[in-house]
């Protein structure tokens, strides 16, 4: 079985600025009309998805606010400060508004949809990550733009002849005409190059999800390998400046000139400690915690202030995406839902499409009902809209 997880936060934002132009001059999203065609928009990128990945079930994970914002920063103003300040022409409240009403859209229709209090999308694709693919020994693809979720690509030989994998699809790309990605590790390629044999359609152990596999690397679709344990140890050694996370540890130093600059450890310094200590996750770091200190002084030549099995606590508190890693709240309030949610029957998605996912909408008329062509919601969304002016 293959569940499609979605990151439903970060396809809206995405989405957002797509059908609303970036900038000053692009939506305010003050007009229903603005506000219809976004949800047309996400209706028809997610229908699309769930058609090219033929899932099982479906799973749709939202923000709910952050834990990570509690923890203190020295060297800046705390995680994902950075985007507090948001674009003052757009109405964030019809932004958030829409989202709710497509979430509970989706509900309704019986779909999946995971939200918990101060817990990420991305923390809760990590935990759907670990209840599927680890606990019920099942693949998972989850869907995002997001590169940080490739920490979760990983997989499990669980018998002879099976595998589970965790994959996640770019849906987006930053190019028209480019491939979309599929994000796995190099285990997935040998995977389907293996010869099964003629006989495996009665060997229990034949995944049978292999040949859906195969069905979404088209020419539109190709696979990339990645280390997603390597993608997390390196965020906690360079940082990420998209969410205000610093480096392991930054200093002030001058250039040739004279000029005063910050330094930090650079990927390439990453790179030669990893191989150094052979580092395959975070939790190897505690093992060479005075060593890699040492490395770090070194390279900054000066000892840094600082208590190195603290900062990489912190670190780690900042960039992995574990439930070993997340308050015990979050992943106690989750396992209370998950398995419930799970057993619900889902939606038939085989040819998913706009209308099927807003069916019993106002979005959805009886008229546009007996025509089969999406065109016939977007005309009716937009004529919808407008009377609304």
């Amino acid at each position: 079985m293959i569940t499609a997880s979605f990151d439903l936060s970060n396809m809206f934002f995405r989405s957002m600025f797509i059908v609303g132009g970036y900038g000053d001059k692009g939506y305010s999203y003050d007009h229903q009309f603005e506000l219809d065609q976004l949800m047309r928009k996400i209706a028809t990128d997610i229908a699309f998805t769930i058609r090219q990945l033929d899932p099982a079930k479906v799973v749709f994970t939202l923000d709910s606010g952050s834990w990570r914002k509690k923890i203190e920063i020295e060297e800046n103003e705390g995680y994902k400060a950075n985007r507090d300040k948001k674009s003052s022409h757009i109405n964030w409240d019809n932004i958030y508004a829409t989202m709710d009403e497509f979430s509970k859209i989706m509900e309704d229709q019986g779909f999946i949809v995971s939200k918990v209090n101060s817990a990420e999308a991305d923390d809760l694709m990590a935990l759907w990550m670990d209840k599927i693919t680890f606990q019920n020994n099942e693949h998972l693809i989850t869907i995002s733009g997001d590169e940080d979720i490739r920490q979760l690509v990983k997989f499990w030989p669980y018998e002879p002849g099976k595998k589970v994998f965790s994959l996640v699809y770019n849906p987006f790309t930053y190019k028209r005409g480019l491939p979309k990605k599929l994000y796995a590790p190099e285990a997935f390629n040998q995977w389907l190059k293996e010869d099964e044999g003629i006989n495996d359609i009665f060997n229990t152990a034949t995944d049978v999800d292999k040949d859906t596999f195969v069905k979404i690397l088209t020419k539109d679709v190709e696979v990339e390998v990645v280390d997603g344990e390597d993608i997390g140890l390196r965020k906690i050694f360079c940082g990420d400046d998209g969410d205000n996370i610093p480096a392991i540890y930054t200093w002030m130093s001058k250039t040739a000139k004279g000029d005063p600059i910050e330094r930090r450890i650079t990927k390439a310094k990453y790179a030669k400690i990893k191989e150094t200590y052979n580092l395959k996750d975070h939790h190897d770091l505690f093992d060479h915690t005075e060593a890699i200190f040492a490395d770090i002084a070194k390279i900054a030549k000066h000892d840094p202030p600082f208590d190195m099995a603290k900062r990489f606590h912190r670190q780690i508190k900042l960039v992995i995406l574990s439930k070993h890693v997340f308050p015990e709240q979050i992943v106690s309030d989750f396992e209370e839902t998950a398995d419930e949610m799970l057993k619900h029957d889902q939606p038939k998605v085989i040819g998913a499409s706009v209308m099927t996912l807003l069916e019993g909408t106002r979005y959805v008329s009886d008229e546009a009902r007996n025509h089969a062509s999406e065109s016939d919601i977007f005309k009716q969304m937009d004529d919808i809209a407008k009377s609304l002016f």
